[in-house]
Order: C-alpha cells, then structure tokens, then sequence
C-alpha cells in the first residue's frame, strides 16, 4: 500500500508538471506569432573621398542587399571593410545576417610621372621595380608611380645583369677598358659593390679566348655561375667539324667561389657536340639521331658566335641549370650533379631541350623564335615546375611571354621526351622587340615585362595589362625585390 499510494502522488505531480508546459508552450506560441520579426542594423563608413548607395539603418533578418562604392575625382575604391573577407568590387551583393558595420576604403590616384603610361593602382603590384639599362651606367628602384627612389651611378657599363642583394650591395657584370673580342651583352668582370658604391671584390676573365657575357646566377652555396664565351682559332674549329673557315665561339659555363676567387666547376658546350659536315672530323655523326647533343652547325654568323646564350636559372631541387641560347631559340637543360671531369663526358649531355626541335634535327613543331630570360615560378606549390621566358619572335616581329608547365622528370631517352605544356601566355600587338627582354612572376601573381626597346609592362593573369613605363634608354631585365 505505501508504495501504491507513493506512486500514486508521484503521477499526480507528473502529470501537473506536463500541464504547466504545455500551456506555458501555448502562450508563447501566440505571443511569437503577434510580435514584431528581428531587426538588424546595418552601419555604412566612407574613409577618404567617395560615395555608396543609398541604404536603410535596419533591416529584416536574411534580408538580401547590394552595396555600391562610387570614387570621387582623383580617388579610386580600394576595398569593403567589415565583411569576414575585405570585398576589392564597387558593387557586392550579400544576405544580412547579423548587425552589420561596412566601411568602403577610397584611396587618392598617385601622381604619376610623365613615363608612366598607364596605372591602374588597385591591380598592379605595389613593389618598386629595379630597372637595369641595357650597357649603360644605370640602375634605379622606381615605384610604379614612376618615382626613382634610389639611382645607382657606375664607373663602368654594365654587361648586363646585376642584382640588388637583401643587405642592399649589388652584384653585376661590367665591362672592362679593353677586350680581345666582343659581341652584344659582352662583359668581363664580375664585381660586388657595397651598398655606398664601394668595389668589395671582382673577378675578371678577360683574354684572347674568353670572356664573361650577359648573365649569372647566385647558388645556395654563395658560389655564382657565369656565362663564359670560349674561343676557338680556325684550325681547331675546323677539326670539331666547324663548317666554316673562321674561328669559333661557344658556349661554357663556370662556377665561381667568390671567397677564393676559384672556379670550383665548369660545363663546356664543346664536349657535348654532334656535325654531320666533316666525316674525318670530331664528333660526327647523325643529329637526329643525337638530341643530346648540340649540333655544331646549326646557326652559321660570320663573326664565330654561333650560340649566344643570354640567360641562366639555376633549379636547386633538380641540381640543373637553364640556358637560354639566343641563336639556337632553345632552352638547354644541363646537369650541375657531377664534378667538372664527369661533367665533360656524356653524363653532361643535355639532359632537355626545348622551344625549337629544328635545332636537333626534328620536324616538331617550332615555337622561338630567339628568347631571353628564362626562369622559374616559385611562388607557391601550384606553380612548382613552371617555367616564364621572354620569346622575343623575330619570325613575324611579334614578341610572346610563355609559362610552361615542365615535365616532373626529365627523361633519360630522348624518345620519351614531351614539349613543355604552354599554361600561360601574353602578347600584344605593340609588344616587340627583337633583342634583349625579359619577363618575370610578381609576388601578387601579375607578371613585369620587360620590352627591352619600350620599358615595362605589368599584366594581371587574365591578360590585363594594369601598368605601363616607357623609358628613353634600351632596359635589360626588370626586378622586383618584395
């Protein structure tokens, strides 16, 4: 009975408990259906001068709404504030979901000077350019509102490259009072400045048979590879099978212990050659059947440069370096791997080649028409194995900026070999010049392009051309030091 009656108490409170909510539930639902829905506020800022669309203070929950940002005269919109990602359009269309503050960002249009052709502030990359005069005695940090913001003055003319280091001295080619021979983008000496102009240390190679020209290439090491022209007299050229009654010029590449003012290593296009010209000759044979090889007498000139190579890039996670040959429109692969005396057998063959297959005998489809610049897209891992080159396109005297996407491996057997897939390229109808140039990936994704005779250019990844400098002197390259 005590547990009966006990129980019976416990379902009496039960079932009041339940009674209590129920109704409690009734009243709020006809409360709710008789109120007013949510409101929320939405607070518009200008900063700087400009105007925005007409809104209300308060809205409706999940109401949808645009906001548009109109600039005043000399302004331009920078950007929305307040959105959980800044909004770079004028207009934006967005669902209000809870109180709201936006600020639209105008920012004043630079003065630019009289060189700047085009700016397009809210595109372009904000870095300054280092611009390189091509053989002058220049080179000037300029912002893209054409301001020089420091000018380096030297003793000597340039010849060519030279690169503004982090701690603001310089590495560059010069060229010296007197040379034995020369031909376009001759140097010498190779020389580092301190950030006053003071001379801290040079190396010259400058004689009868060679001669520094156009590029180096500053490895993780701190040794620098340069471009080295080596000269060949008539008789010697002659036996390698040279199809022509002068001296000859080739190509070799050193590598240079700034400290010891040592060569540590050395690639030479000499060992690596094939002809088909001369049967009792050095290394005849089949160029087709020899891709490897670099075909002595592919380009015939009457002054004995037959390759003119103008480019390096060093790729430190495949231990190669890049050659851009001017006179053969290729770029060479070649292996940095080996000592100098592996390197001088078939091991330092050429490890790729690509832009024209006519060079190596081959019926592929041509795509340089003479080049400059070749480098690699290193910004973030979407890019790894991206190649940019300036194809100057002597051809029809339409130049062409290219990104490639290289092969992961470069394949031993020439057979395997497979052009570069083209994933990206510029041209304009104005864009032409036949020498020199260059182009070269922003931190932003734009790419700065380099028209040796013109100036720079600076081109979104849509192929929007945001910024344009015209200059009164031939440039080099452009760089740009983030």
């Amino acid at each position: 009975m005590k547990f009966y009656c006990t129980s019976s108490k416990f379902f009496k409170k039960l079932l009041t408990t339940h009674l209590i909510i129920l109704t409690f539930l009734g009243c709020s639902k006809e409360a709710t259906e008789g109120a007013s829905p949510t409101l929320l506020t939405l607070t518009l800022i200008i900063e700087g001068q400009g105007s925005v669309n007409q809104l209300e203070e308060e809205y409706a929950l999940n109401t949808s709404l645009s906001v548009k940002a109109t600039p005043a005269a000399g302004y331009y919109f920078d950007r929305w504030k307040g959105f959980e990602n800044d909004v770079l359009s004028e207009e934006h269309d967005f669902i209000l979901s809870t109180n709201l503050t936006l600020t639209a960002v105008f920012l004043p249009i630079p003065q630019t000077t009289e060189e700047v052709a085009l700016y397009i502030p809210k595109e372009i990359d904000p870095n300054p350019v280092f611009m390189i005069e091509n053989g002058g005695t220049k080179a000037y940090l300029t912002s893209k509102a054409g301001e020089r913001l420091q000018t380096w003055n030297f003793d000597s003319k340039l010849g060519n490259d030279i690169e503004l280091l982090s701690d603001g001295s310089l590495i560059g080619l010069f060229k010296p009072d007197e040379v034995s021979f020369s031909f376009g983008g001759y140097g010498g000496i190779l020389r580092k400045m301190s950030p006053e102009g003071t001379t801290l240390w040079e190396y010259e190679l400058n004689t009868e048979s060679e001669l520094l020209h156009h590029d180096f290439e500053i490895l993780p090491n701190g040794n620098i590879l340069i471009l080295v022209w080596e000269g060949f007299q008539a008789e010697v050229a002659q036996n390698l099978g040279y199809d022509d009654e002068g001296p000859m010029y080739l190509e070799k590449i050193i590598e240079l212990n700034p400290e010891t003012q040592k060569i540590e290593w050395e690639w030479r296009s000499v060992d690596h050659l094939i002809q088909d010209h001369a049967e009792d000759g050095l290394n005849f044979g089949e160029v087709a059947a020899n891709p490897k090889k670099i075909d002595l007498n592919y380009y015939q000139n009457d002054n004995g440069d037959l390759m003119h190579a103008n480019g390096l890039y060093y790729d430190a996670e495949k231990d190669v370096i890049f050659l851009s040959v001017n006179f053969y429109s290729e770029v060479w692969v070649i292996p940095h791997q080996y000592d100098t005396e592996t390197t001088a057998t078939a091991a330092g063959d050429l490890l790729f080649r690509f832009g024209n297959p006519q060079a190596y005998g081959s019926a592929s489809p041509r795509l340089f028409y003479n080049n400059h610049h070749p480098t690699l897209v290193s910004l973030d891992p979407d890019t790894t194995g991206r190649f940019l080159i300036y194809m100057n396109g002597s051809l029809d005297e339409q130049s062409i900026v290219y990104e490639f996407i290289l092969p992961p491996n470069f394949e031993s057997d020439p057979e395997a070999w497979t052009s570069p897939e083209v994933s990206w390229s510029f041209t304009d109808p104005t864009l032409y010049f036949g020498k020199i140039s260059g182009a070269y990936r922003l931190p932003n994704g734009n790419t700065l392009i380099c028209e040796g005779d013109y100036g720079y250019w600076e081109v979104t990844p849509a192929g929007k051309v945001v910024w344009k400098y015209q200059g009164d002197k031939n440039f080099w390259r452009g760089y740009v030091y983030p």
